[in-house]
């Protein structure tokens, strides 16, 4: 199972973009949600200072806006959403 994540600043509203996060848990780990995000470019990937995620704009805190599992099918490569 694997969720789809995005992180949104609470000062400015900018979003870092989705990501693809590979769990068996119920919610990302900050950990796995640090992960993800390394492979987003620099100018929207949020910072992260002392493991909290911090805004590429105006430094500010960001959180965890949405999340939603998926399933992902190797077989053909599709990603769907789980309903």
């Amino acid at each position: 199972m694997a969720f789809r994540a995005e992180l949104y600043c609470y000062f400015c509203g900018h979003g870092s973009g989705e990501v693809l996060i590979p769990s068996g848990t119920r919610r990302p780990t900050p950990e796995q949600v640090h992960a993800a995000y390394a492979t987003v470019p620099a100018d929207i990937a949020p910072a992260w200072v002392a493991d909290q995620p911090r805004c590429p704009r105006c430094g500010g805190q960001m959180f965890l806006e949405r999340f939603e599992h998926e399933v992902v099918r190797h077989g053909d490569r599709a990603l769907k959403r789980a309903s």
